[in-house]
């Protein structure tokens, strides 16, 4: 008799999951359809891309042999929602879920995060496929040099055939764990250090380039946006740096700015739309609740285990979306795809 229930933790986790889940399902039904942009992309293929070289095109693949390219939304969000709650499932529920906590209350509202994001044919359920899978090589407690070797390994694969940025957070998790072997313990040093690096590569880009990286990541995908009367009054949340991106030294306010608007969005409270705000909010408990955990992480100079690789990850894909990210709503769905690391450092050190 037992052993058919559950704990008070584990019921509050299947509810809000469920609850997600009923959302998940009538998303397509309640959501404009900017929400949708990349699955009617996935869909429809109007460029006729080919091959599995290439976030879209690798997608497409996925989709076409998954057989969920052509399926109606609501039945895509009842096959792929019951995945990303299962694989949560398997990387831990934690014992004091059911208190009043900012890790679990950042975790409630991040099931309907999920569900609004996940819910469809997209790019981001695959890297959260991935991102899954790091954190089964992260967990495991022996072979950490060939662990870690695989990791890096597998960051590389993902750059090359999915999305090339990888590559940069790949190099830049490998200087933050050279950074924290030399003793380098700051938290704000290795951001600084982090973000220094990412100015450094887009300069050095364009260079050799017609145009920075964030010029032609952001700025012109915006400048094209507002050009577009249709589309014009979906982009409120767009980030528009506060110089030109054509110089050396409007490049590298706009990599800074961006980092911070993505991650601590406090001018994204002067919006007038509601749910931007509701957005901002979780976006910046998060990036604070996370930063904190990174910071006692780095204080407990722990070298027995591979934790801290979810750590670097992490933060080093928030400093890569200061580069690339056109807009809040594009860098929740970014992070919706690398959850798995998130609610691995939420609930990692929770004792069970």
């Amino acid at each position: 008799m037992n052993n058919l229930l559950i704990t008070r933790s584990k019921f509050v986790f299947y509810s809000f999951a469920l609850l997600a889940f009923i959302l998940a399902i009538f998303c397509s039904y309640l959501l404009p359809k900017k929400y949708f942009s990349d699955a009617l992309t996935i869909i429809n293929n109007p460029w006729n891309l080919k091959g599995y070289i290439g976030s879209f095109q690798f997608s497409i693949l996925f989709y076409s042999i998954t057989c969920m390219r052509w399926l109606p939304y609501p039945v895509v969000a009842m096959i792929q929602y019951p995945i990303l709650i299962y694989i949560l499932l398997k990387i831990c529920v934690p014992p004091n879920f059911d208190k009043i906590r900012i890790n679990n209350v950042l975790m409630y509202f991040s099931f309907f995060i999920l569900g609004i994001y996940l819910s469809m044919q997209s790019k981001d359920f695959i890297t959260f496929l991935f991102c899954a899978l790091l954190i089964k090589i992260i967990k495991r407690k022996h072979h950490i040099i060939r662990n870690r070797i695989l990791i890096c390994i597998l960051l590389i694969l993902f750059s090359l055939v999915f999305r090339t940025y990888y590559f940069i957070v790949l190099i830049l998790s490998i200087l933050f764990s050279i950074l924290h072997k030399l003793k380098i313990n700051n938290i704000y040093a290795l951001i600084l250090y982090g973000l220094l690096f990412i100015i450094i590569i887009s300069l050095t880009y364009g260079v050799f380039k017609d145009g920075y990286m964030s010029d032609k990541n952001r700025t012109e995908l915006n400048e094209a946006r507002f050009d577009d009367p249709n589309i014009k009054q979906e982009s409120k949340s767009a980030i528009v740096p506060p110089l030109p991106t054509n110089t050396w030294y409007g490049e590298a306010i706009s990599i800074l700015y961006g980092f911070v608007v993505v991650n601590i969005p406090i001018n994204s409270f002067l919006s007038f739309s509601p749910q931007v705000i509701m957005f901002s909010i979780w976006q910046l408990t998060l990036f604070v609740n996370l930063f904190i955990k990174f910071k006692n992480k780095l204080k407990a100079n722990n070298q027995e285990n591979n934790y801290n690789w979810a750590f670097y990850i992490t933060f080093t894909f928030f400093i890569v979306q200061g580069l690339f990210e056109p807009d809040l709503g594009s860098s929740i769905r970014h992070k919706a795809g690398i959850f798995p690391l998130i609610y691995f450092i939420l609930f990692y050190d929770v004792k069970k």
